[in-house]
């Protein structure tokens, strides 16, 4: 009976021992595919502060002409912090063998891949002309320092000059306190003198500019937004990949803690259902021995 026992628990050990195995190499590589995502939602965090902090001035231009305008950046940041935040419910899920919490995980995932989708597909098909018509960048407006400050802060950054072009500034009457440069260009056939900011001349220092932007800053700032919008929509594209092995090994997981947990209540149940049996037939047979009465002799004397 002992040795029946032993027989028994051994065969349980190596059937937990193999169904573990394929569970703890899908656990492995969830949380493989889980730092990579912290690392990822920490380089998309630091990739899209930086394109804001660069051209975060530039907002002044199309802020008040579309309203709360999304950029990929802030996407981009909002993306990495989701991933940080929903890395944890991987950690916890695969560290716990918690299969409600891995199954939250994969649905999270799945909403984050998603989300990304269309991160990428509004940074793919970002065009430039659809970015010019958003634009306003009040060239003329002399009356105000900071406006002026931006406008030159945004021609001289971008190496652009006026909002279409150069033509913007014809006519134009700068206030005294404004640095500028004159300039000649033929217009129409004619060579004409323009005063112009000194943030449109490439040689800012010089009275009379021989060099000048000829783009206008509605085009170059396009431009810088659409260059912006494909390097995060390549970074997504890559995300994308990564969350869908991470939505698969997720689900691969939560399947083997359901299939661990049923095989062991399974042999657990089979085990217990073993002992019964075994304690009932032993009852049975001990039932159906005849009762022996046993009559010790007496002891004879030698003498």
């Amino acid at each position: 009976m002992a040795a029946e026992e032993n027989k028994q628990s051994s065969q349980m050990k190596f059937t937990k021992t193999d169904t573990e195995y394929n569970m703890k190499s899908v656990r492995f590589l969830l949380l493989t595919i889980t730092a990579m995502f912290i690392a990822i939602g920490l380089l998309m965090i630091i990739l899209g502060n930086s394109v804001y902090a660069h051209y975060h001035s530039f907002t002044f231009f199309y802020e008040h002409r579309v309203g709360s305008y999304v950029t990929p950046s802030a996407l981009c940041v909002f993306v990495g912090l989701a991933l940080l935040i929903v890395s944890v419910f991987g950690f916890f899920g695969s560290l716990k063998r918690s299969t409600c919490l891995v199954n939250i995980y994969a649905v999270i995932l799945t909403l984050v891949f998603i989300f990304k989708l269309v991160i990428v597909c509004m940074a793919f098909t970002m065009d430039a002309e659809t970015l010019i018509n958003s634009f306003d960048i009040p060239v003329w407006n002399f009356e105000d320092p900071e406006v002026q400050a931006e406008v030159d802060y945004l021609q001289s950054s971008l190496g652009c000059c006026g909002s279409n072009d150069y033509t913007d500034y014809i006519g134009a009457n700068f206030p005294s306190n404004r640095s500028t440069v004159v300039a000649s260009k033929l217009v129409n056939g004619d060579l004409i003198s323009i005063i112009l900011p000194a943030s449109c001349c490439l040689n800012q220092n010089e009275q009379f500019c021989s060099r000048m932007w000829s783009t206008g800053c509605k085009r170059a700032l396009a431009n810088v937004m659409v260059q912006n919008a494909i390097v995060i929509g390549v970074l997504g594209v890559s995300v994308m990949f990564i969350n869908l092995l991470g939505i698969i090994f997720a689900l691969l997981l939560a399947r083997s803690i359901r299939k661990m947990k049923s095989e062991k209540a399974m042999m657990v149940w089979k085990i217990k259902e073993q002992m019964i049996m075994a304690r009932q037939a032993e009852e049975e047979q001990k039932k159906e021995q005849p009762d022996h009465v046993y009559i010790t002799p007496p002891a004879t004397s030698l003498a």
